[in-house]
């Protein structure tokens, strides 16, 4: 016998409350009358009002909340096949890139797989199991179930992905599912991380089933195309970033192609836990660039990175200006630039159809009516402008902060630049951004802002361009800056994107239109229509299909800490025993449960009181 809830119990202080009750209803008033002689047909025992005696009404609403407290305890008695309890199981598989790691015939994922067969196959019979995925993110394979062979088959088809693991998030997973469990559950950990290297909240909750010792390994940790906006590729250069992470001297080739075409190859030797980096140039055209680590070690998911140089792609610039310094400069920038192709008109022969047909208006000193249907630059807007109302001027001015984050300040340092000959003090637009400050004695203002207006992107320069003169040698941060900005107003439509496994990328794919995937290892999939983004896991290319539109999204692995396959210490698991129950006692436990009996007794106990109550008050 016992009770699954025993601190039902409490409640029996709701007796003391009933009695008081049944106290205060006769408790006895003074009342004066003028005669007792009506009084003398009373009985004497209804007078005695001190005196406690229960009646039936009262020992029929005891019994009343005997019951319903007793059937809230859960009152049971233990069966006879149910003296033990099933416990519960957390396996938690590291599916990280340095699972894939060679440890002499097998990997350290195989190793790690057959650990958690093998414990699966010593668990009881009627024990549950979970198993999850430890990788970026980690991922429920099997939820808890009795059916151990599920278990297996998630097993068997699991395999590491080309990302890191946070193990501690895992854990963290794991420990929510343990907390809310009713069962005694234990955390069994296989991966390649030693204990001491786990989060000190779940170290000693876990065991940890290591796998794993060589630290054999080189790695591309970075490739890197430099490229400008509009440069084209027979500028490009790439930089290919090699480490040795083991503790011995690496050697081996690095080979770089263009597609199909070697454009590089070269031996090297690497010293222990040292790098080395690779620049490569002259490429003969646009396209993919592969960089491939031909080397004997123990991790081959980072021996290949991959990178893009863009095509040419003309961009169509009008200017609408006044002849000025700043027209001939432009003119010259153009003429350097292949991908520049600039036109200029003066302001008072400009007309709208004229923008329709650029990818960029740059208006100098003056501004239209309305803004333009086409993204558009202005530089120094003239003081009676409808659009941008100029509240002051200011002169003799430097940049004191700007937004670094921004793309068109990236890598700039505008501080360094000669102080401003003259500047509008303009407020810029609430869709806007401000990128440059500065600062008269009684406010501070910007430079320049930008920002997007009903789907077009729009900039603004403050400062006049035209007499700090863009091509001087000692204004290099404006040029670069004015470039950028260029580059940010005519954006690019990308055939290929490069990021990292992991990272998550947005798809430009029009809905509900199904988008078809194939990854790097020949699988296609189609992703669901409200799905607008894609997250690789493995590196390579992926080709994005909808529509008739194909898009090429190139996933690198670059990752030191899962590059670095050698661990400071290989330690033996240390069995951590299943934490006992801390929630209800399981159903599993109960032999027979009494209290619905209980509830039903409650139920025909309140009808009873209820007809006594109606008979005592006829």
């Amino acid at each position: 016998m016992g009770f699954a809830e025993p601190l039902a119990f409490l409640f029996t202080g709701l007796f003391g409350v009933l009695i008081l009750f049944y106290l205060w209803e006769r408790w006895r008033r003074r009342v004066p009358v003028p005669s007792l002689l009506l009084w003398e047909s009373v009985h004497e025992d209804t007078l005695r009002a001190r005196r406690f005696r229960p009646d039936l009404l009262f020992l029929l609403q005891l019994l009343l909340l005997t019951c319903l407290i007793a059937g809230l305890a859960g009152p049971y008695v233990r069966g006879q096949g149910n003296a033990f309890a099933g416990g519960r199981h957390i396996f938690v598989l590291d599916t990280s890139a340095s699972m894939q790691a060679r440890e002499s015939r097998s990997t350290r994922f195989d190793q790690a797989r057959a650990q958690a067969l093998h414990v699966l196959n010593s668990v009881q019979a009627d024990d549950e199991v979970m198993l999850i995925g430890a990788a970026h993110v980690p991922e429920v394979l099997v939820g808890f179930t009795h059916d151990h062979q599920v278990i297996a088959q998630a097993l068997a088809g699991a395999e590491p992905t080309d990302t890191g693991a946070d193990i501690s998030l895992a854990l963290a997973f794991a420990e929510n599912a343990r907390q809310r469990s009713d069962l005694p559950t234990a955390v069994d950990v296989f991966t390649d991380i030693p204990r001491s290297q786990l989060s000190p909240a779940f170290r000693d909750q876990v065991t940890v089933f290591q796998a794993g010792e060589s630290d054999d390994n080189l790695a591309i940790e970075a490739l890197q195309i430099f490229q400008g906006r509009f440069q084209d590729y027979r500028r490009t250069r790439a930089y290919v970033l090699v480490q040795n992470f083991a503790h011995r001297e690496g050697h081996g080739f690095l080979t770089v192609q263009l597609e199909d075409q070697i454009v590089h190859r070269s031996g090297f030797t690497i010293r222990a836990r040292d790098s080395k980096g690779f620049v490569i140039h002259d490429f003969p055209g646009p396209g993919r660039v592969i960089a491939h680590l031909d080397v004997s070690d123990a991790l081959a998911a980072d021996n290949t990175a991959w990178g893009w140089i863009r095509p040419l792609t003309p961009v169509r610039v009008l200017l609408v200006s006044p002849q000025s310094s700043l027209t001939g400069e432009l003119r010259e920038l153009a003429a350097a630039t292949p991908a520049l192709q600039l036109a200029v008109v003066e302001p008072e022969k400009f007309k709208t159809e004229d923008a329709a047909r650029a990818d960029l208006v740059i208006f100098h000193r003056v501004v239209p009516n309305e803004l333009p249907a086409v993204n558009a630059l202005f530089i120094y807007p003239p003081k009676d402008n409808r659009l941008f109302p100029v509240g002051a001027d200011a002169t003799d001015i430097e940049v004191l902060d700007w937004d670094a984050h921004h793309a068109a300040l990236q890598s700039l340092r505008p501080l360094a630049a000669l102080p401003l000959q003259r500047a509008r003090i303009i407020d810029p637009p609430s869709w806007s951004q401000v990128l440059l400050w500065s600062r008269t004695i009684d406010r501070e203002f910007p430079l320049a802002w930008a920002g997007d207006h009903d789907g077009h992107r729009m900039a603004c320069i403050t400062f006049d361009l035209d007499a700090e003169r863009l091509l001087s040698a000692d204004n290099v941060n404006f040029f670069l800056f004015f470039m950028n900005l260029l580059g940010w107003l005519t954006p690019e439509s990308h055939d290929a994107v490069v990021i990292n496994t992991g990272e998550v990328q947005t798809i430009d794919a029009p809905l509900p239109l199904p988008v078809h995937v194939l990854d790097p290892r020949g699988r296609r999939t189609t992703l669901p229509p409200e799905q607008t983004t894609v997250e690789p896991s493995f590196a390579g290319a992926y080709q994005l299909s909808f529509d008739g539109t194909r898009r090429t999204l190139l996933a690198n692995f670059f990752d030191p800490a899962e590059s670095d396959i050698g661990r400071a210490s290989r330690e033996p698991p240390s069995v951590v025993a299943a934490r006992p129950p801390r929630a209800p006692l399981p159903q599993n436990l109960r032999g027979s449960e009494y209290g619905r009996w209980l509830y039903y007794a409650a139920a025909a106990l309140f009808l009873l009181e209820w007809l006594v109550a109606r008979r005592v008050h006829e």
